[in-house]
């Protein structure tokens, strides 16, 4: 070849590689040619502005190395997919150097070289800096401040898209910690890109979250990420299915404090719901409904609540060695018939319970004072959320008078989580200080009970009834139940056994070691105290192992 050609050649090569280069540059910030090994042969670009480090200085590193541990999994799936000659959609992943913005990692191989991945890693303003606005918030955090537009109304103009990405958890799994764990991390990270004004995006339960944006969501592009991610580190599996439902949150015709309310209890209905009606294929119609349904529970319940528009029945507690009538449980009911526990249960779901209970304290502190020094005195359950509030707690000392104390003990339920448990235990030892004795109720029903137990100082524990059947049924929950009533002996804390509904079953709560019984084999649910159903005596030859006497009669309110 003549030397002119020769030079020629060589020119148009160059300038071909130039354009190439030029192009990579205009959508990256450094390129990175990796071995089938993972380890960089060539770079080029603003290394020392994303790594603090030459271009020169990368050659012979491990690509992995430039990234956080957290990513270091993903990115090798992601090489993996390269690898086997699939192709992926830009993912964002986090860089090993402290205060950089997270980067768009892209790659390709060639098929003229296939030990070769050429991947490009760009800044890009839609990912944004790693700052506190930019991080997945906690399901709480995320609530309230969705709640907030709610309260706004049309002073906001921001709306809530709910994510519900199936099979999800299960992929995670399956993937293990670490890539599992990097998965869910750029998932996440497609949230805050998903639109152009995302302002908080939040992890409401296992494979469901939530965005709050302005401009509308390109969901097709959300759907296609990580449809692209999830089958590039999973390529034998199926994929996930994505489903989303937007809401304004500037719902109009609709009362501020009462469509939050609304809003936080949708929130965690979906958040905690696999076949709930928010999770169906029909998610995005089936938002609004659920949503308007809420409002106007909730608006029913406030009436309900400020009308104290209920009523009470009482059950009797028995002393299981005497059959004596120890305590009687007083029970709301409604007038609309519905079930009185799913309604104290959303009561507290949508943060009404604190004006609920004091209601309830306020009724049952009148049955106290009409029969001060008679042998049945009155007691009020309450919400452990409800005691979280230092205005409810405040009102409740100014309710509850010290002349009441003989004649009425506080139970705390644990149907809804106690988060502040120090603020709690503090504000039960200022009630027991002030002379009322305090029982924690359905202890075995939820899994922070043995927490309860440790954290809260009382004088008596009710064993809620499905614990309570259980041990009566099968020796391995029978000696969690016998272990439960030794620790309460030893700590001298009476003992409460839910749902005896005959003379075995009572029999065999005894020999247990519980102090007292409650259910329908000593009496149904009355509206007149005085037509409570007193128990015949237990059979002669029954069995007792344990018969642990307590002073002084004692009843409890309660809801059932």
């Amino acid at each position: 070849m003549a030397p002119d050609t020769a030079a020629s050649t060589l020119a148009a090569l160059r300038l071909q590689r130039d354009r190439f280069v030029g192009f990579a540059f205009a959508a990256a910030d450094l390129l990175l040619q990796v071995s089938g090994e993972g380890v960089i042969t060539f770079a080029v670009g603003a290394a020392q502005t994303l790594l603090g480090c030459g271009v020169d200085e990368l050659v012979g590193r491990r690509f992995d190395e430039l990234l956080q541990p957290a990513d270091r999994a993903i990115a090798a799936s992601l090489l993996g997919s390269l690898a086997r000659g699939e192709r992926f959609q830009p993912v964002t992943l986090g860089l090993a150097r402290d205060g950089q913005p997270p980067v768009v990692f892209g790659g390709c191989r060639l098929g003229n070289r296939p030990n070769s991945f050429f991947l490009s890693l760009a800044i890009s303003p839609a990912t944004a800096p790693l700052d506190a606005h930019k991080t997945i918030l906690p399901r709480a955090d995320f609530a309230e401040r969705a709640a907030q537009h709610m309260i706004a109304g049309g002073r906001s103009d921001a709306k809530l898209t709910l994510v519900a990405i199936d099979e999800l958890g299960a992929l995670e799994e399956r993937l293990g910690e670490e890539v599992g764990g990097g998965l869910v991390s750029t998932i996440e990270r497609y949230l805050y890109a998903s639109a152009a004004s995302v302002e908080a995006a939040g992890q409401l339960g296992t494979g469901r979250y939530g965005v709050i944006h302005k401009s509308e969501i390109d969901a097709d592009r959300l759907q296609s990420g990580v449809q692209s991610l999830t089958r590039a580190v999973d390529p034998e599996g199926k994929g996930v299915t994505l489903r989303t439902s937007t809401l304004a949150l500037d719902e109009s015709g609709m009362e501020g404090s009462d469509a939050a309310r609304a809003l936080v209890y949708c929130i965690n209905q979906f958040a905690d719901s696999d076949k709930g009606e928010l999770s169906i294929p029909s998610l995005r119609d089936g938002l609004d409904k659920v949503m308007a349904e809420t409002v106007a529970r909730v608006g029913n319940l406030r009436v309900t609540v400020a009308d104290r528009d209920f009523t009470l029945v009482y059950q009797p507690i028995v002393h299981l060695g005497s059959r004596q009538v120890h305590h009687v449980e007083a029970l709301a009911r409604f007038r609309d018939g519905g079930s009185p526990g799913d309604t104290v249960a959303f009561a507290e779901a949508v943060r009404l319970i604190a004006d609920f209970d004091l209601g309830v304290c306020q009724k049952v502190a009148a049955v106290v004072r009409q029969q001060i020094g008679e042998a049945v005195p009155v007691a009020v359950n309450i919400s452990g959320r409800s005691l979280e509030s230092a205005f409810f707690t405040n009102a409740l000392m100014a309710l509850l008078r010290p002349d009441l104390a003989p004649g009425l003990l506080i139970e705390i339920t644990e149907s809804a989580v106690v988060t502040h448990m120090g603020e709690v235990n503090a504000r039960i030892q200022a009630l027991r200080k002030a002379g009322f004795r305090v029982c924690l109720d359905d202890f075995g029903a939820g899994a922070n009970t043995f927490h309860y137990l440790r954290s809260f100082e009382v004088d008596f524990v009710k064993i809620d009834g499905s614990l309570v059947k259980a041990a009566l049924q099968n020796p391995r929950d029978g000696k969690l139940l016998g272990a439960v009533a030794g620790f309460c002996r030893e700590t001298g804390i009476a003992t409460i056994g839910e749902m005896i509904e005959d003379e075995p079953a009572a029999i065999g709560l005894l020999n247990f070691g519980i102090d007292y019984a409650q259910g329908y084999h000593f009496g149904k649910p009355v509206a007149d105290l005085n037509h409570i159903k007193l128990p015949s005596a237990p059979p002669e030859k029954a069995e007792v192992r344990h018969n642990v006497k307590r002073k002084g009669p004692v009843a409890t309110y309660g809801v059932a």
